[in-house]
């Protein structure tokens, strides 16, 4: 089952383009514009692909998506909320 699940998700990343925009992102993570703008500027989110803005690279947003565990952005956003 493991394998099987480790297989879908290989498959499922190959199937993303090279370079994200913000409409993929939505997608795949599921937001609103709002909380991918804040994702974006609230944490250690990769840099716009070859400096155009809303572009991404795949490999280095599922390399950050790996290392997190949002921990962090989830603090922040509880401190903003709060003021």
């Amino acid at each position: 089952m493991i394998l099987d699940d480790y297989t879908k998700t290989l498959l499922n990343i190959n199937k993303l383009p090279l370079v994200l925009t913000n409409e993929d992102l939505k997608r795949q993570f599921q937001v609103s514009d709002s909380t991918l703008n804040r994702l974006v500027k609230l944490s250690d989110f990769p840099n716009c692909w070859y400096g155009i803005r809303g572009h991404y690279s795949r490999d280095q947003v599922i390399e950050w998506y790996q290392k997190n565990d949002y921990e962090d952005f989830k603090e922040k956003m509880r401190l903003l909320r709060s003021v």
